[in-house]
């Protein structure tokens, strides 16, 4: 069997949901590709997009969550098309020749956009294949009501009637949770992953991080936080690809705060942790979650991650507080009270026990 998953670069979360499910369908002898969509479009107009993303997602957060619900309260009218299918879908061409040339058994999409394209190439007649899409965050996104697939991997069950009202249709969704590197599934001591990662083993370690693009207030964070620590306790900072931060924190050399920039090691780091500070990206808050690590969220970006932030804390599988100091505060009451964190642990393992490759490669290859 032949897979084409189609992502988007528009942050790294769709790009690693997309490799953890070819990691997983090519253990199984899946032949499995991952292409920008955007990329059929043009290349230079993929770029651009995904540099405009970062850029506002980091510096401007506030009119990233101003665009984000703007296409939550204005969605097109019936035989309407949003103004964003008709710019994602200018791609549809050149992707129509990629399909017709190779020889791909189905499509799964880890982004609305390459979804949206999925959909209108479907609607024309010319290409007829198995098409499914993968949510990546705990809402459904603006525009899932424009895409018309075969399967929509949902989340959890929970968020079907939400899913439902944006005109998907129940029996062709599936709960399956949202797809992680399965390195994130391997359970290694925490004084093994304090070893490896040459970390004080004597000492409970505090993961922070704010996704590949190091957005946030981690900078003010790493200046209150080994302030009000315990003494028992060491800062992990991880700034991603945000080499401005990481080269600007390295330098002020604090012994009790160690800077990583973007690392591959991320499973370790969650091993060596007994809580972590992060923004509640769909994909970060699954690999935690997945891990069973207590997770303190920083709101740093208004939009999706909100909703993931308000499903998490309705859910018990998370805590938050407003504003640097405040986070840092919860952090040590967290760090000081032991039935604080089992209890977030207790429910993290209850509901997060399951590989969500797995069950979308028992639909998609299986029913193929």
């Amino acid at each position: 069997m032949n897979v084409l998953i189609l992502s988007c670069n528009t942050g790294q979360g769709h790009n690693s949901a997309a490799k953890a499910i070819k990691d997983y369908f090519e253990s199984r002898g899946v032949t499995c590709s991952i292409k920008d969509a955007l990329a059929f479009w043009s290349p230079v107009n993929s770029d651009i997009i995904s540099k405009g993303h970062i850029f506002i997602y980091r510096n401007m957060p506030k009119l990233f969550g101003i665009g984000y619900k703007f296409e939550e309260n204005h969605p097109p009218k019936d035989d309407e098309t949003s103004i964003m299918y008709d710019l994602v879908t200018k791609g549809c061409r050149e992707l129509t020749i990629e399909l017709k040339e190779s020889d791909y058994d189905a499509v799964i999409c880890t982004h609305i956009f390459s979804a949206m394209m999925m959909t209108k190439i479907r609607k024309s007649g010319l290409i007829d294949i198995p098409c499914y899409l993968v949510a990546t965050d705990y809402t459904c996104s603006p525009g899932a009501g424009e895409t018309d697939v075969d399967g929509y991997f949902i989340p959890r069950s929970d968020l079907a009637d939400e899913f439902s009202d944006s005109g998907i249709d129940r029996k062709v969704m599936i709960a399956s949770g949202i797809p992680v590197n399965p390195k994130f599934f391997i359970r290694n001591s925490s004084e093994y992953a304090k070893g490896m990662l040459k970390l004080p083993e004597n000492k409970k370690i505090v993961l922070l991080m704010c996704g590949s693009m190091g957005c946030g207030p981690i900078r003010q964070l790493c200046e209150i936080l080994p302030k009000v620590m315990p003494d028992n306790s060491h800062l992990v900072a991880v700034c991603g690809n945000n080499r401005r931060l990481y080269h600007s924190l390295v330098k002020e050399e604090n012994p009790n705060v160690t800077v990583v920039g973007y690392t591959s090691r991320m499973p370790i780091y969650m091993d060596a942790a007994s809580i972590i500070l992060t923004k509640p990206g769909g994909l970060s808050s699954t690999e935690a979650a997945v891990k069973h690590l207590p997770m303190i969220f920083i709101d740093a970006v208004p939009g999706c991650e909100t909703r993931n932030l308000n499903y998490f804390i309705s859910h018990g599988f998370a805590d938050t507080a407003q504003g640097a100091k405040a986070l840092a505060g919860l952090v040590c009451d967290y760090l000081n009270d032991d039935k604080k964190t089992e209890k977030i642990k207790n429910r993290l393992k209850e509901n997060f026990n399951t590989c969500a490759a797995e069950e979308i490669y028992n639909v998609v290859c299986k029913g193929n």
